[in-house]
């Protein structure tokens, strides 16, 4: 049988029939080392924003996974100030948040990003009793998490109003 190919790129962007909770069991199961990669980015002094012009923040790319792509995870780790702990506190949090944790996802080839394998590595990095504690921010094709965590790097729970001007920020 001829098949016909085309010069033009094709853009597939792959369905994934798993609830992103399963795709975080998963990578949990099958993705332990690049979880231990991601997570030592998170706690590493060079993932702290710097008011430097030169300053990156560092990545982790992860690997495919159920016919996405390999995706590109970029941390950055901002202090709370003051008036954000009073925030919280006055959410009913008991826990002072210590950092800002933010996880942009972006696909290496500039594709939009599959979402649910996005969420399900972001799932996979916070205990499943503390996934509500993640705020979600898209564009539509490059998703940014955020999250609140105390001096040990638990997660704090925090209002979403406390993220409305972060997607112009970022």
């Amino acid at each position: 049988m001829n098949r016909a190919f085309s010069i033009l790129p094709v853009r597939h962007t792959p369905r994934v029939s798993l609830s992103a909770a399963e795709v975080a069991t998963h990578i949990r199961e099958h993705e332990a080392e690049t979880l231990r990669a991601v997570d030592s980015v998170i706690h590493h002094p060079r993932s702290l924003a710097r008011p430097m012009a030169d300053w990156r923040p560092p990545s982790k790319q992860t690997p495919a996974l159920f016919g996405a792509a390999p995706l590109m995870l970029t941390v950055t780790r901002h202090r709370v100030g003051p008036r954000t702990r009073a925030r919280v506190r006055g959410f009913g949090e008991t826990r002072d948040p210590a950092y800002l944790i933010s996880v942009r996802v972006t696909d290496p080839r500039g594709r939009r990003v599959e979402p649910v394998i996005a969420e399900g590595w972001i799932r996979a990095l916070v205990d499943e009793s503390m996934v509500d504690t993640i705020h979600e921010i898209s564009d539509g094709r490059t998703p940014t998490y955020l999250w609140l965590v105390d001096g040990h790097y638990r997660p704090v729970h925090s209002p979403a109003s406390l993220f409305s001007g972060f997607a112009q920020a970022a």
